[in-house]
């Protein structure tokens, strides 16, 4: 079977009296229809048709009776109980990743129109570096780049984008609120504002972190926020001022990111161009440690991936509140179970349907080496789970 490189999650659940849409109760099956018991609840071969493609998979046989468990018939993902007293029966539902909000602080000053390996100017547009040598202006570079990486970009990871300075014309302010707000399906509106404008002006980056925060404080989806630093210089604007132009440090700017930080919001930063300088100050300021450079076409659109991996959700609803919580397995492509480790394995939510993953099993849900999550519900005072599914 080809492997989809998102990960397919697949929540195993054992069924125990859940009034209201199915009541059934923990023990072995019961015959239907005077057919013999089965022995050991054996389960016959099935196929999963979902979109993650076909796997073989076995499925418990469908059967019911008074006071006996539900099976499940064969059009459904199913699998195995670890044993009839443990699970009443098996059924599995969706388990989706919770999305997140990433804000792309784009820096649009002039010198994002120079080349991105040398930070000339272009001239003679794309043909030529002062008439000569072919040229990669920063601003194109970035949206070719944006437009691979949001086409790519898994549907949990919500983008927003915010230009700075802002509005056109204004060398050193930003406006408030986002150019594109953030939320699912937004990558047609970042390709639009970005054709809608061009490099000008200065880097009011202490402003523009202040706006991202001042956003972010007014959306209220209870999600995950990030800021995505993308710009190609040191700050040059004084703080507090509309149009005064200096060497400033970036202590200033730093100060914002960390109170970004403090705020809960993490900053990470790209620096675009040869002429960046070291961000890293912003990166460890923002919790992220280190930049990411970029002088080349090809690293910006490596860079801007790598931020989509790093924010993408470990964290994975579940359809329904298991009956016991600590009577849970909880798997990675089935033959890997994740401990209950909030530093490093699994964690259930307060509200009952939340896993979030940590440390290196978070790692591999986000770098594609693990497939499909799965969770194990047991019944109150059962077995416990098995150590793989099969």
């Amino acid at each position: 079977m080809k492997k989809s490189a998102a990960v397919k999650t697949v929540l195993v659940v054992g069924l125990c009296m859940f009034a209201g849409v199915l009541s059934v109760q923990c023990g072995p099956v019961q015959p239907v229809g005077g057919e013999p018991p089965l022995a050991g609840n054996v389960p016959t071969a099935g196929t999963d048709n979902g979109a993650g493609g076909n796997k073989a998979i076995v499925t418990l046989p469908t059967t019911a009776g008074t006071g006996g468990s539900a099976g499940l018939s064969s059009g459904t993902d199913n699998a195995v109980p670890a044993s009839a007293d443990a699970n009443c029966g098996i059924q599995t539902s969706a388990a989706t990743p919770q999305p997140v909000d990433l804000l792309l602080l784009l820096d649009r000053s002039g010198s994002m129109a120079d080349d991105i390996a040398t930070d000339n100017p272009c001239t003679g547009g794309l043909g030529g570096r002062f008439g000569a040598a072919p040229c990669s202006p920063k601003w194109p570079a970035m949206t070719s780049s944006l437009n691979q990486v949001l086409a790519s970009s898994p549907a949990a990871v919500q983008w927003g984008l915010k230009f700075f300075s802002s509005p056109k014309g204004q060398a050193c302010t930003v406006s408030p609120g986002a150019d594109v707000a953030v939320g699912p399906n937004t990558a047609a509106k970042i390709q639009a504002a970005m054709a809608g404008t061009s490099p000008e002006n200065n880097t009011p980056t202490m402003a523009a972190i202040n706006a991202a925060v001042a956003y972010f404080g007014a959306v209220n989806d209870s999600l995950a926020h990030y800021v995505l630093l993308a710009t190609d210089g040191l700050p040059n604007c004084d703080p507090g001022t509309s149009g005064v132009v200096t060497n400033t440090s970036v202590n200033d700017a730093a100060n914002a990111i960390a109170a970004a930080f403090n705020a809960g919001m993490k900053t990470y930063v790209v620096g675009i161009g040869a002429s960046a300088g070291n961000l890293d100050d912003f990166a460890r300021a923002g919790g992220t440690g280190h930049y990411f450079p970029a002088t080349s076409p090809d690293q910006l659109t490596a860079a801007l991936g790598s931020i989509v991996v790093a924010v993408t959700s470990c964290t994975f609803t579940m359809a329904a509140v298991p009956p016991d919580p600590n009577n849970l397995g909880v798997y990675l492509d089935k033959n890997t179970r994740v401990p209950a480790n909030a530093e490093n394995g699994y964690s259930l939510g307060a509200d009952g349907t939340t896993v979030t993953f940590s440390g290196s099993f978070c790692d591999g849900i986000r770098n594609g080496t693990y497939q499909v999550m799965q969770v194990y519900f047991g019944c109150p005072s059962g077995a416990s789970p098995p150590e793989v599914i099969p």
